[in-house]
Formats: C-alpha cells, sequence, structure tokens
C-alpha cells in the first residue's frame, strides 16, 4: 500500500512540475504588478526589468534535478482538495499556520496538495528582513522570485485537483491556457495593466486586503478557483480554435489582472511594513541560489525589532 501511494504521489509531482503560468504570463503579472504600486513605487518602477527576469527563476532555475524534490509542490494549492464549491467561501477559514494545516490534515495530504501559500509567506519574510538590514539587491531578488507563485495562484488550473483536466475530458488545457495563447507579452500587458487599474479601484477588490498577508492570498486563491470550471466549459464550447483561443485569452488576461493586481497591494504593504523611504535606485540583480521551503519564522537571530513587531501583528491579525 505504501509503494502505491509513493507512485501516485511521484506522478502528481513530476506531472504538476510541467505547468506553470508559461514565462510571458509570468512576466507580465511581475512587471504590472510592480509598475502599478503606490508605496515604494520609484524603487518598484525602476526595477521592472529586474523583477520581469527574477520571476521565472522558480521554473526557469529552481526546478533543477538536484532541487526539483523540494521545489516542486511549492508552485500550487489544490484548494478544491478541502472545499467543495459551495463551501469556497470558507476557504479563509483555512489553517494560515504550517503547522496548524499539518495537524489537521496530515503531512502527506498537504505535501501532494501544494504549498504555495505558505511559499510566498517565506520570502516576504525573507524580503521584509533584507530591506530592514538595507540589503536592498537580496531583498528585491526575493521580491521577484515571490511574484511568481503570487502569479502561480492566480491560475485556476493551480489550484484544482483537475490540474490538466484529466478528470473532465479535457486534458492538456493547462500549458494552452497559460503558454500557448499567451503570444504577445507586450500588447497583452497593456491590457492586463488596464484590468489591474481597474481592480485597485474596486471597493470590492480593496476589501480583500483588509486582513494580514495570509488572508490576502487565501481570498486571492478563492477568486481563482472559481474560474476553474469556466476554462473547462469554454474548451468543451469553444475548441482550441482561434475563436476558443481568443475567448480563454480574455479570461486569462483577468486572471493575469488579478495576480498583478494583487501583488501590487503585496508589495505596497511590504514597503510600509519596512518604513523605508522610495528611491529609484535600478538594482543589478543575479538568479538567485535555490531558497528550500521552510515555513516557520525566521530564527531570532535574524529578527530585528521591526521584524518582530511584524510577526506580532500578523499574529494578531489571524485571531
Amino acid at each position: 500500500m505504501l509503494k502505491k501511494i509513493t507512485s501516485v504521489f511521484l506522478i502528481l509531482f513530476s506531472s504538476h512540475l510541467v505547468y506553470g503560468w508559461g514565462s510571458k504570463g509570468h512576466q507580465i503579472v511581475a512587471y504590472v504588478g510592480a509598475n502599478i504600486t503606490t508605496d515604494g513605487a520609484a524603487f518598484w518602477q525602476a526595477n521592472l526589468e529586474p523583477l520581469r527576469k527574477l520571476t521565472t527563476v522558480p521554473d526557469r532555475v529552481w526546478k533543477a534535478p538536484a532541487t526539483k524534490a523540494g521545489e516542486a509542490n511549492t508552485h500550487w494549492f489544490q484548494v478544491d482538495a478541502y472545499y467543495a464549491p459551495q463551501d469556497y467561501n470558507q476557504i479563509i477559514r483555512f489553517p494560515s499556520s504550517y503547522s496548524d494545516a499539518v495537524t489537521k490534515y496530515s503531512q502527506s495530504t498537504i505535501d501532494i496538495n501544494g504549498v504555495a501559500p505558505w511559499r510566498i509567506r517565506q520570502l516576504y519574510q525573507l524580503a521584509f528582513f533584507s530591506f530592514t538590514q538595507n540589503d536592498m539587491k537580496s531583498a528585491l531578488e526575493y521580491v521577484g522570485v515571490m511574484t511568481h507563485y503570487i502569479g502561480d495562484l492566480s491560475q485556476p488550473l493551480h489550484v484544482s485537483e483537475n490540474y490538466d483536466g484529466q478528470q473532465t475530458g479535457n486534458k492538456g488545457i493547462h500549458s494552452y491556457f497559460e503558454a500557448s495563447i499567451i503570444k504577445d507579452e507586450i500588447k497583452i500587458r497593456e491590457d492586463v495593466e488596464k484590468r489591474a487599474q481597474n481592480l485597485l479601484r474596486d471597493p470590492n477588490f480593496l476589501n480583500q486586503f483588509n486582513g494580514n498577508l495570509m488572508d490576502a492570498i487565501l481570498l486571492e486563491i478563492e477568486r481563482s478557483v472559481s474560474y476553474r470550471d469556466q476554462i473547462f466549459q469554454n474548451d468543451d464550447k469553444y475548441g482550441r480554435n482561434k475563436n476558443g483561443a481568443a475567448i480563454q485569452l480574455e479570461l486569462a488576461k483577468n486572471r493575469m489582472a488579478d495576480a498583478a493586481a494583487t501583488t501590487a497591494m503585496i508589495l505596497n504593504q511590504l514597503w510600509r511594513d519596512t518604513g523605508l523611504v522610495a528611491h529609484a535606485t535600478p538594482m543589478t540583480v543575479e538568479d538567485p541560489k535555490w531558497v528550500k521551503p521552510d515555513f516557520n519564522n525566521l530564527p531570532e537571530e535574524r529578527m530585528t525589532p521591526i521584524h518582530q513587531k511584524f510577526l506580532r501583528d500578523e499574529e494578531d491579525c489571524a485571531q
């Protein structure tokens, strides 16, 4: 029995690994998200191209064979394994603490269904710490890779057990939806930015960010999974021809706009939390080495007083 479970686990990981918003989709999300920030905007906008490059690192570099096993499930969160559609409004109640989630659902269940929310939180903490140490280069690198996982969660097939339409006769839809139909990056980016700006003027969207970071991530997942079935229905009705591609692209643009607006809100909060003054400082960045998933808080010796306050505030918000 154990051998069978292990085999299923490995097959799932290997199937998921080939997927993610394609490089163009991730680049659009990171670029637009940084470009529409309001807090620290001078810094973010001076580094649009570095962020555009860094956002592809988790797919382009970190999925190397040496890190594949540890990186794999940080790219998804199959929320429909925990909630039926009629209960999606309960997603916000999912345990925000990794240890609490493991206690409630078991380690194997959490591993199989993905850990992307905690990956985002881990990289946010590392960026926060680097900013407070005035290590702007490392902070930007952490932020850049963090945007990748925010983008992943905006893609409805990254938050579903039916991630490639294999359960509904839509096999192959994953790469088609997130890569094949996204061709003209510049043109699509301009449209996505307009849609993202509209979201940032929508009180209903803005109200999704009144809690802490994990609240914002879980609500992004709730918004994302609600479009899962629409992708399959479009595929069934219109197919994968020119007309079908145009219809799916409209949905993909809306999902990328959500990811970009979510990114902007998270970057705004990060900048406010650090208390820094924004300067238009272009940075020269490198592809960062793989960051091993670690979903505990940073060790005490790596925390400044402002970082400790940040964590207390987050815990207070979660109560």
